[in-house]
C-alpha cells in the first residue's frame, strides 16, 4: 500500500497546488472587480459632492460680488464673483475649469432674479 501512497503523491501535490492556484486567481480577479467598483462608486460620490460644492460657492460668490460692489457694472460683478469662487474651490481642493464656474454663477444670478 505504502508504494501506492508514494507513488500518487506528486500527483497529489500537483492537484492541489493546480486547485490553489485556480482559488487564488478567482479570488484576485474578484477583488479586482471589486476594487473597480468602489474606485467609480467613489469618484462618482466625489463628483456629486464637488458639484454641490461648486453650485454653494457660485451663490455665494454671486451674492458677495451684488452686495460688496453694489456701484460696479455688471462685468465687474461677475469677475469679482469668478475671483471669489476661484480661490474658494482651489482652497477646497475642486479642480473645475473656470467655464464650470461661470456657468455656476449664472446659475445663481437666474435663480436669485426668479428667472429659473
Amino acid at each position: 500500500m505504502q508504494p501506492i501512497v508514494d507513488a500518487a503523491q506528486p500527483y497529489v501535490t500537483t492537484i492541489v497546488t493546480a486547485i490553489v492556484g485556480a482559488l487564488a486567481a478567482v479570488l484576485l480577479s474578484a477583488v479586482g472587480t471589486v476594487k473597480a467598483k468602489a474606485v467609480s462608486y467613489f469618484e462618482s460620490k466625489l463628483d456629486a459632492t464637488q458639484r454641490e460644492l461648486l453650485h454653494k460657492v457660485a451663490s455665494e460668490a454671486y451674492a458677495y460680488a451684488e452686495t460688496v460692489y453694489k456701484s460696479a457694472e455688471g462685468q465687474a460683478k461677475l469677475e469679482q464673483a469668478l475671483d471669489y469662487a476661484t480661490v474658494q474651490l482651489s482652497r477646497k481642493g475642486v479642480k473645475v475649469t473656470p467655464a464650470e464656474i461661470r456657468a455656476a454663477i449664472e446659475q445663481a444670478y437666474l435663480k436669485a432674479g426668479g428667472i429659473v
